[in-house]
C-alpha cells in the first residue's frame, strides 16, 4: 500500500486529494491519502479541505500549533501505513489520472530504489505579469529537470514537492525539524539520503505547479530561504552553490566588495526584480549579495 501523505497550510488541497482519490478508485491502487493543516491562519481553505474527509481513502487533520515544513512531514509519517510514503505538495496536480500507476510500474521497476522522484513542473504561460520572476526562474531550470538529467545527479536533484520513498528508509533519515521556516529542508534531506547510502531514481511523472507566486511574495519567501540557509550552513556543507561561491570569496578576499556593491544597488536590482521583466543575473546576484550581508 502506498500511503499519499500532503502537508498543507493556507492553501486548498481538496483538488489534489480528489484527483488522487478518484485516480486510487478507478485503477483499484491500495492506498491512502492523508492531508495535514498546519495551523492555517485561513478559514475558507480549512473549511474546504474539510470536505477531503468525505472522500475514499482520504483523511484530513488540522493542527492547533504551527509546527513547521519539516515537523509537519514527520508527523504525516508516523501516521502512515503504507510501505511507500509519496509525499506531495498541496499546491501540485497531476497532469493526467496515470500519476499514480505511474509510481505503482515505478515501483515494480526499480527495485533497486529507495526514493524515487517524480519531478516538477509549471505553466506553459506567465500566469499574470507580476508572478514573472518565479516563473522565468523556474521555467529557466526546466530544462534540467528531466528524468535524464535528475539521474545524472540524483542526490543533488532532490525536491521534496513530488517524491516517494519506502517507509523503513524515510523512518532512518526524517526531516530535520530544527528546519522550521521555508528554504533548504529538501536539500539537507537530500544530502542525509546520500550520508546513508540509500539509493534515489528521478521518473518523468511530474506535477504542475500551480501556486506561481508574485514577485514580490518570491522575492520575500527567497529572503527567508538565505536566512534559513545562513541558520544551517553548518549541516548542508557544501552541497548549496550559493555558500560554496560564498566560501570561495571569502578565501580570495571578495565578500566586502560583493557586500558594499549590494547595498549599493539593491534598491536598483530591487525594482528590476519585481517588473514584469525580471533579470535572472540581477536575481542571482540579489541572492549573493543578501547571504553575504547576512553572514557578516
Amino acid at each position: 500500500m502506498i500511503s499519499i501523505l500532503i502537508p498543507t497550510y493556507n492553501y486548498i488541497a481538496y483538488p489534489l486529494a480528489e484527483s488522487l482519490s478518484r485516480q486510487a478508485k478507478e485503477q483499484n491502487i491500495p492506498c491512502e491519502i492523508i492531508v495535514a493543516d498546519d495551523a492555517s491562519t485561513r478559514n475558507e481553505c480549512k473549511q474546504k479541505n474539510r470536505l477531503i474527509n468525505s472522500l475514499p481513502h482520504c483523511t484530513y487533520i488540522e493542527l492547533e500549533k504551527n509546527i513547521g515544513r519539516a515537523s509537519i512531514r514527520n508527523l504525516l509519517a508516523d501516521k502512515a501505513q503504507g510501505e511507500w510514503l509519496l509525499f506531495l505538495d498541496c499546491d501540485g496536480m497531476p497532469l493526467d489520472d496515470l500519476f499514480l500507476k505511474r509510481y505503482g510500474q515505478a515501483i515494480a521497476n526499480h527495485t533497486e530504489a529507495d526514493i524515487i522522484c517524480g519531478g516538477i513542473i509549471h505553466p506553459k504561460e506567465v500566469p499574470a505579469s507580476n508572478m514573472s520572476l518565479r516563473y522565468t526562474y523556474e521555467k529557466a531550470a526546466e530544462k534540467h529537470h528531466t528524468a535524464t538529467k535528475r539521474n545524472e545527479r540524483p542526490y543533488a536533484s532532490f525536491r521534496t514537492f513530488n517524491f516517494m520513498i519506502r517507509r523503513n528508509a524515510f523512518l532512518q533519515v526524517k526531516f530535520d525539524e530544527t528546519f522550521r521556516h521555508y528554504g533548504y529542508e529538501d536539500v539537507l534531506f537530500g544530502f542525509q539520503l546520500k550520508g546513508s547510502g540509500f539509493r534515489i531514481a528521478h521518473i518523468d511523472n511530474p506535477l504542475e505547479n500551480k501556486d506561481i507566486e508574485t514577485n514580490e511574495i518570491f522575492l520575500r519567501k527567497t529572503e527567508e530561504a538565505l536566512r534559513t540557509l545562513a541558520e544551517h550552513a553548518d549541516k548542508l556543507g557544501d552541497s548549496v552553490h550559493l555558500h560554496h561561491l560564498y566560501l570561495r570569496l571569502q578565501r580570495i578576499g571578495l565578500l566586502p566588495i560583493v557586500r558594499k556593491l549590494f547595498q549599493w544597488f539593491a534598491p536598483t536590482l530591487q525594482r528590476n526584480l519585481l517588473s514584469n521583466t525580471p533579470s535572472l543575473p540581477y536575481f542571482a546576484f540579489y541572492k549573493l549579495g543578501y547571504y553575504a550581508l547576512l553572514k557578516e
